[in-house]
């Protein structure tokens, strides 16, 4: 039996809740220990999920004492040092995304390639786990042949209540940038693993609407990071790449993908996938042909469940294509730091 524990048990978007029933679903695993920095929280996620008082920590240490896999589910800004300190102990670790920009530093992959080799490591990009995006991914392979463009947008609306309190994800210090990379990432991490496109360049920029909210537990308000991000690129093959991420009005992850195959279009947050079919070497198909499918009855719950059982597969030695590696994610978090790093050197005037 694997024993796992939880560090980070989530105050505003329970993740963690997430997490723990993923793992509860696959019999090769236990819950055995739960930690966070607030122990209100930890005593929460446990009682919630029927783990009992006795799985909560009074550290990570004491995690890191009980459990052989770690799920690290904190403040981007603290990715790094728990990372760093489950290898040393010998942990497998699920990390949460983004992983945060301070992993883009210089000289920081090859550190932390060498640090982790050998160990389990797995970031955890759960949209790759859905359903749909499964069969996007097939439908590229199987259909498309050359991608000439790559289109996405993703977000939420949860954040477009100005009433809302100052939370982590509005501080640089902790969370880096906002919109950009908690969803940006997403959509990085989508555009490889659904059609192998790979930005070898990019630019864009944000904007910050709400600048003060209600003081958080510290006394700030100041919004610090992007409300929304727009950006574009070209992949390493030539494709042409646009994104679009909003935290303040926008309706789940959203793709369009188009090459010599056909055209694909679908909607990750309703299920529903269309596939107009073309000729590799001729025109399209008279668009009636046009394929649609619906993945709307596969949720949140069934994509946490995949993930948690591809994370014990990659602990048992069996990593399926699913499994977004350190690597991976270290690809994209260049990217994120990239275009992080550009819009602030060039800012627009009301950002």
């Amino acid at each position: 039996m694997i024993r796992i524990g939880i560090i980070g048990a989530g105050a505003t978007v329970a993740i963690a809740d997430e997490h723990v029933e993923g793992f509860l679903a696959d019999g090769r695993c236990a819950v055995t220990a739960v930690y966070s920095r607030t122990p209100a929280s930890a005593r929460r996620l446990a009682a919630a999920h029927g783990l009992g008082e006795q799985v909560v920590c009074g550290s990570a240490d004491e995690v890191y004492d009980r459990a052989d896999a770690v799920v690290v589910c904190t403040p981007n800004d603290t990715h790094l040092s728990y990372l760093g300190a489950a290898a040393e102990r010998g942990k497998a670790v699920l990390l949460e995304k983004p992983l945060g920009l301070e992993f883009a530093a210089p000289g920081q992959e090859e550190r932390l390639l060498a640090r982790c080799e050998g160990k389990p490591v797995m970031v955890g990009y759960v949209c790759r786990h859905s359903a749909l995006m499964r069969r996007v991914r097939a439908l590229v392979k199987e259909r498309m042949g050359r991608v000439y463009c790559f289109e996405a947008e993703h977000g939420g609306a949860r954040l477009a209540d100005p009433r809302l309190p100052l939370e982590w994800r509005m501080r640089q210090e902790a969370s880096g940038s906002g919109a950009l990379g908690d969803f940006g990432s997403h959509l990085l991490d989508l555009a490889g693993f659904t059609a192998g496109v790979h930005l070898v360049r990019a630019a864009g920029f944000g904007a910050t609407f709400l600048r003060e909210r209600p003081a958080d537990g510290a006394g700030r308000t100041r919004v610090e990071n992007d409300d929304a991000f727009l950006f574009c690129g070209q992949g390493e093959k030539g494709e042409v790449c646009s994104f679009s991420t909003s935290r303040v009005g926008m309706d789940g992850a959203h793709l369009k993908i188009s090459g010599e195959g056909g055209l694909i279009r679908a909607h990750l947050n309703s299920g529903k996938l269309w596939f107009w079919p073309k000729e590799r070497a001729g025109a399209y198909a008279p668009q009636e042909q046009a394929v649609r499918e619906d993945y709307a009855a596969d949720g949140p719950a069934q994509w946490f469940s995949r993930q948690a059982s591809a994370f014990l597969d990659l602990i048992e030695g069996r990593p399926g294509e699913g499994c977004c590696t350190l690597a991976q994610a270290l690809r994209t978090e260049s990217t994120l730091l990239e275009l992080a790093q550009a819009a602030a050197e060039k800012p627009l005037a009301h950002s």
